[in-house]
Parts: structure tokens; C-alpha cells; sequence
């Protein structure tokens, strides 16, 4: 199957080639035609499936055909749970924006960082995608409005219903038309869901990508039982002596973090920390030297 079977224009299909897509993932062959047609969707598919792509081609198909007034109205809100997630939805958003029949404003919003940048920027913002926390800070400032939306996406949705996140949740869809396309998207299906679809009064299209069978031959776990004072240097013989390039190494606390890091680092093993008490653009910077292998 082509990515023009599936009911593109060439104009989504010019950014599908400048990404170097060669041929729709099985959940988005079986998504967007379910999308483009207006129907609620509950997608199922495992990390790395190409999910995000399943909701951003559709909508903005759709979007690039409409005459939208600019103002503080959002059409299209995408929530995530985390920044990283959000920053990177925005970026396929923008990916997909550049070849469209008119200019689509995106916008990613997320806590950790100043409100005042965000707040000023709102005007004409199409496409939002944010976490619920720093959406709800947006409309208190009456910065925008989500009661006009006619697309809601739900990236995660099993965890953006779970404690922490529900009763923003409530807040949010209570804001919300009930005449909107809901979309759904997660990498499980379990009860939870469910109750998600109940909540949100739809009754959504299934389609689910059982994951792949994990070849767990490919996995070895070790446990070192040592005592506290001796955790640092044993992990340090560790790296040292299995030659070992590149780990991630997870703590207790914040604190223990940082101070793991700073001391691999005196033993000239370049670490850094990323955490939630790091500004947004210290973990991305450290994110992605890890990725780059600098880290």
C-alpha cells in the first residue's frame, strides 16, 4: 500500500518524501483513512510504530482546506503527558506544515519553562499540542480558547487518565465542544481505556498492531548485590572494564543524579543528569548529546 492510496493530497505526500517515508506503518495504513473520514479512533500500537504520523497527516489534510479566522480559537489540541513528547510531536507537526496549500500555525506548550513567551505567541495558533497542566495556566491568562475545537488528540492515553493527570483531565474536556473528532492513541489496551471512552461519550473505531514478539534472548540481567559506599565505584569498574559506551543509569532521587554524574565525570567517564528539576533546555541538550554518543 502507497501513502496516496490511503487518500492524501500530493501536498502531504511531498513532505511524506522529503522525510523519506517509503510506505505507510501497518496502524497508519489502517488510522488515517479512519481519520480523514471524521470518525472517533482509538488507536493501539507499540512505541516506535509511527503513530504520531497517523494523526498529524489527516488532520492537517484537512486543515489546509479550511478557511480558519485567526484568533485565540485553537481547531486542533494534541495532549501529551510529557514535554519531550510534546516538543516532539510539534516538530512532525511542523515536519508535515511545509508544503500544505496555506501556512498552519503550530504551537508546543509545556511547563518548566516561562508562560509570558507562550501567552504572547497564542494568536493564530491552529495546532496546539500540550500537557494539561500548562494548558490549563494558558486558559486561566485567557491566552485561548479550546471551546471551538473540532479535533482533540490524546497522545498516551492510558497515562493522561491515571492519577496525577485525571483531574486536569475533567477540567479540560468539561471546556471542550461535545462536536469534535477524538482521537486517540496508546500502546496498550486495558481497562483504563475503557473507562477513557466512557468518559469522553464516544464510541471510536478500534484498530490494534499487536506488538511483535521481543526476542528475549537479547536481554541479559545481571543483580550486583553491594553495600552503599561501594555502589560508585563498583558501577565505575563496571563501565571501565566492559568497555561499556553508552548506559543509562537511573537514581533514587534528583540529587543522587547530580551526584553521580559529577563524580563519574572527575573519573573522566563523560555523564550527565537529565531530571525534572532541569530546565527544558538543559535536558534537551543533554538528551541529545546522549543520542549523538558525547555522553
Amino acid at each position: 500500500m502507497s501513502f496516496e492510496s490511503l487518500g492524501l493530497s500530493h501536498h502531504i505526500i511531498k513532505s511524506v518524501r522529503k522525510l523519506g517515508f517509503l510506505k505507510p506503518f501497518p496502524i497508519q495504513e489502517q488510522t488515517v483513512p479512519v481519520i480523514l473520514s471524521g470518525k472517533d479512533l482509538m488507536g493501539i500500537a507499540q512505541t516506535g510504530s509511527g503513530k504520531t504520523a497517523c494523526f498529524v497527516m489527516p488532520i492537517l489534510e484537512k486543515l489546509q482546506n479550511e478557511d480558519v479566522k485567526k484568533d485565540r480559537n485553537i481547531q486542533v489540541l494534541v495532549l501529551a503527558p510529557t514535554r519531550e513528547l510534546v516538543i516532539q510531536i510539534d516538530e512532525v507537526f511542523r515536519a508535515f506544515t511545509e508544503n500544505l496549500k496555506r501556512e498552519i500555525r503550530t504551537m508546543a506548550v509545556y511547563g518548566g519553562v516561562s508562560i509570558n513567551p507562550q501567552m504572547k505567541g497564542m494568536f493564530g495558533v491552529e495546532v496546539l499540542v500540550a500537557t494539561p497542566g500548562r494548558l490549563l495556566d494558558l486558559i486561566e491568562h485567557k491566552a485561548l480558547s479550546i471551546s471551538k475545537i473540532s479535533h482533540l488528540v490524546i497522545d498516551e492515553a492510558d497515562k493522561m487518565f491515571q492519577l496525577g493527570f485525571e483531574e486536569e483531565m475533567n477540567k479540560l474536556i468539561a471546556m471542550m465542544p461535545s462536536k469534535k473528532q477524538t482521537v486517540l492513541f496508546s500502546a496498550t489496551l486495558n481497562d483504563k481505556v475503557q473507562e477513557i471512552k466512557k468518559r469522553l461519550t464516544i464510541n471510536p473505531v478500534l484498530v490494534e498492531i499487536k506488538a511483535e514478539e521481543v526476542d528475549l534472548d537479547k536481554i541479559t540481567q545481571l543483580a550486583y548485590h553491594v553495600t552503599e559506599e561501594r555502589k560508585g565505584p563498583f558501577l565505575r569498574y563496571l563501565l571501565k572494564e566492559k568497555n561499556i559506551r553508552q548506559a543509562l543509569v537511573f537514581t533514587s532521587s534528583t540529587r543522587s543524579a547530580d551526584n553521580l554524574a559529577e563524580k563519574l565525570k572527575k573519573n573522566k567517564i563523560p555523564a550527565t543528569a537529565v531530571h525534572g528539576k532541569k530546565s527544558q533546555g538543559s535536558r534537551s541538550g543533554n538528551l541529545r548529546g546522549f543520542k549523538e554518543g558525547e555522553t
